[in-house]
């Protein structure tokens, strides 16, 4: 497949971004036998994806991304049936408390999911005969999703573009991308270290480079990057059944790890990044501020030992539903990012939208 500038070919497509927004993307055209090719700066997979938790689950508080959630479990517990290549599914569950304003809603969306999967919306007593043995104080509600859990996001992220490539994707990762190539008043692929990748359209699956990216190019947007930290804490006897969580009470969400035997914990920074998008160590302060917050709910967490831990950054968008949408006013761009923090498990649905979005 020729690709770079002076060739006559033209792709369908080419996707900017090997993290799982991008994979997905590649991996959903190239299965539906359009000609696409990957752009990747690094190599895939290793970019915020490689810091991601890779949990699965179900519910939300909006409606819109419940019924994209369980698209997206659906996918990553049929991965090997739908890429031909196999992923560890572990089925932790997934145990989320919601504020108390948000009952009603909460039980009409767990049995939204239920017909789908299984979920149930566990009382206070329920909760405590449940996970109790965890608790540090409870509940008035929780929804619980016993089918859910987490894949390794790096795993999964290469194992979806080597089943793309399968399908006649083409890869290329080391590739600096530093422009749109704008060919008749629109964007006719991009221009990068190697040449030119020519193609009908763009998808712009970058992640927390999106803002500065956009900016650089001369596109208005509403986009910005901001901090995402994970301690990850050593737990002495830590049990064996502690499922993934979030708890929208005290601003706490994290998972079991078992590479470390310990648990991962997280807490919301609001910290925007206005500079060069780079890892960096933890922050001392933001670690004390997971760690007071995790410990209003879970026992393990007073007596619960520093490991270390992640920080990297996300792309946000204003309405939190991620944006896998035309550029207006740049014909031949597309944005899929914007998940604010959520992008693994909507992967799938980004990319069937994608795939949508160009096929129409």
């Amino acid at each position: 497949m020729a690709l770079l500038s002076g060739t006559s070919e033209m792709l369908d497509a080419v996707v900017v971004g090997g993290g799982i927004v991008g994979a997905a993307v590649f991996h959903e055209l190239a299965d539906r036998g359009a000609r696409v090719c990957l752009v990747e700066q690094d190599r895939t997979g290793l970019g915020t994806t490689a810091w991601s938790g890779g949990i699965v689950r179900c519910y939300h508080d909006d409606p819109l991304l419940v019924e994209r959630a369980i698209q997206g479990l659906s996918f990553f517990r049929n991965f090997a049936e739908r890429t031909g290549i196999h992923a560890d599914f572990i089925e932790s569950g997934f145990l989320y408390i919601p504020r108390p304003s948000m009952r009603e809603q909460a039980r009409s969306l767990t049995d939204r999911i239920a017909r789908s999967f299984p979920a149930e919306l566990l009382s206070s007593a329920d909760l405590d005969r449940k996970f109790g043995h965890l608790l540090n104080r409870s509940a008035e509600f929780a929804v619980w999703e016993p089918r859910a859990g987490y894949l390794d996001a790096t795993q999964v992220t290469r194992a979806l573009v080597r089943s793309a490539v399968r399908k006649g994707g083409r890869l290329l990762e080391g590739v600096r991308v530093d422009g749109p190539n704008r060919v008749g008043g629109r964007v006719r692929g991009v221009r990068g270290s190697t040449g030119v990748v020519a193609a009908d359209a763009v998808v712009l699956a970058t992640g927390a480079h999106t803002p500065r990216l956009l900016d650089s190019w001369g596109v208005p947007h509403d986009l910005w990057a901001q901090a995402i930290q994970v301690e990850l804490r050593g737990v002495d006897g830590a049990p064996a059944d502690h499922p993934a969580y979030m708890d929208d009470v005290c601003s706490v969400n994290g998972r079991p790890d078992p590479d470390s035997a310990g648990m991962l914990l997280g807490h919301p920074t609001g910290y925007r990044v206005d500079g060069a998008i780079e890892r960096t160590a933890v922050d001392p302060e933001q670690s004390r501020l997971a760690v007071e917050a995790g410990r209003r709910r879970f026992g393990w967490v007073e007596a619960s030992v520093p490991l270390g831990g992640f920080r990297a950054a996300e792309c946000y968008a204003p309405d939190g539903r991620g944006r896998v949408a035309w550029v207006p006013q740049e014909a031949g761009l597309m944005l899929a990012t914007g998940f604010n923090g959520g992008a693994f498990k909507l992967a799938p649905w980004a990319a069937g939208e994608a795939a949508r979005l160009l096929a129409g």
